[in-house]
């Protein structure tokens, strides 16, 4: 079963929040605007929007405001997902060329950041002060944690909570802002907006870390990028945290650099798939997803709840 699988329930939703991202996506630039499309076009497992329409579940209003932060959040993480492949360099994003490999570095930049822009002004409309603290708060943190994933390249001697507070940041934060703003918007109460964030933070987390894993679990096919990319270009992951309390390990590690060939990071992912640090890094996502959904427990039995606890379930134990 797919995650999109999940909150079929909500194809029709899901899918007048993609219509709707295709008019938001117009600019004045027609080089901007292909590349914007090339990322709308792309697809994903729009994740971000089913948030913020299940957490609207416990709340009473449903109307266009939680379209446009779906939407504004979504582009969010597109822009984002831009930004990210210009750090790394990278080629392919979903099997399909980069916005910087068909276009340029310059051109990929500016498109994130007018893609950020766009996110601002749909924002904006929704007309309610709190969704816009939560939403300036949340994109000022995720452009300290893209710089320090920058800094964090190829430091692999850098502590765990320094991953932690860059995968909050990097992922986790958006889910939980996902949460956070379909429950004000719809009128949650606050105890239950409390909640759902921190559902989300939870959730996030454990995304992100199984995104981690199957870094080294996954097939090129079904990661739409080569194996091992995270090791590649100099990101120390929960799976490398682990392997390197190995000192011989960590010695071999720390020779990683932007100029190391295919056979150096080949031969250490292969090592990382035969340590048992794999097994022991889905018994720490496990515990993310355990508490994220005791989040849930005091929450009102809403539709909405169940299907919740079933993208938790399945966060989890995805295999690509």
């Amino acid at each position: 079963m797919s995650l999109k699988r999940l909150y079929r329930h909500m194809n029709r939703e899901i899918e007048q929040i993609d219509r709707f991202l295709s008019t938001r996506v117009h600019t004045d630039h027609p080089v901007i605007e292909a590349a914007s499309k090339q990322l709308l076009d792309a697809g994903g497992k729009r994740i971000r929007p089913a948030f913020v329409l299940l957490s609207a579940g416990f709340g009473q209003a449903k109307d266009i405001r939680l379209t446009k932060v779906a939407a504004s959040l979504e582009l969010i993480h597109m822009a984002s997902l831009v930004h990210d492949d210009v750090i790394d360099d990278a080629t392919l994003r979903r099997g399909k060329p980069t916005v910087m490999e068909r276009y340029d570095e310059q051109v990929a930049m500016y498109t994130g950041n007018t893609l950020f822009g766009e996110a601002i002004r749909l924002v904006s409309e929704v007309d309610s002060p709190r969704v816009m603290q939560i939403m300036a708060d949340t994109m000022e943190l995720i452009c300290i944690g893209e710089i320090n994933q920058i800094q964090d390249q190829y430091d692999w001697g850098q502590s765990p909570k320094r991953y932690l507070d860059r995968i909050a940041r990097k992922t986790a934060l958006l889910i939980e802002t996902s949460c956070a703003t379909g429950a004000v918007v719809s009128g949650a109460s606050p105890e239950v907006v409390k909640q759902l964030r921190l559902f989300g933070y939870d959730i996030g987390m454990a995304f992100q870390m199984t995104d981690d894993l199957l870094d080294f679990t996954a097939k090129s096919f079904q990661l739409g990028k080569p194996v091992g990319e995270d090791l590649k270009h100099g990101h120390k992951t929960l799976p490398l945290f682990y392997s390197a309390e190995d000192p011989e390990f960590f010695d071999r590690l720390q020779q990683v650099n932007q100029s190391s060939d295919y056979a150096t990071t080949h031969t250490l992912v292969r090592e990382v798939q035969r340590n048992g640090t794999l097994e022991r890094s889905q018994r720490t996502i496990d515990r993310y997803v355990n508490r994220a959904i005791q989040r849930l427990d005091g929450l009102p039995d809403v539709p909405d709840k169940r299907s919740l606890i079933e993208i938790a379930e399945y966060i989890g134990k995805r295999k690509w």
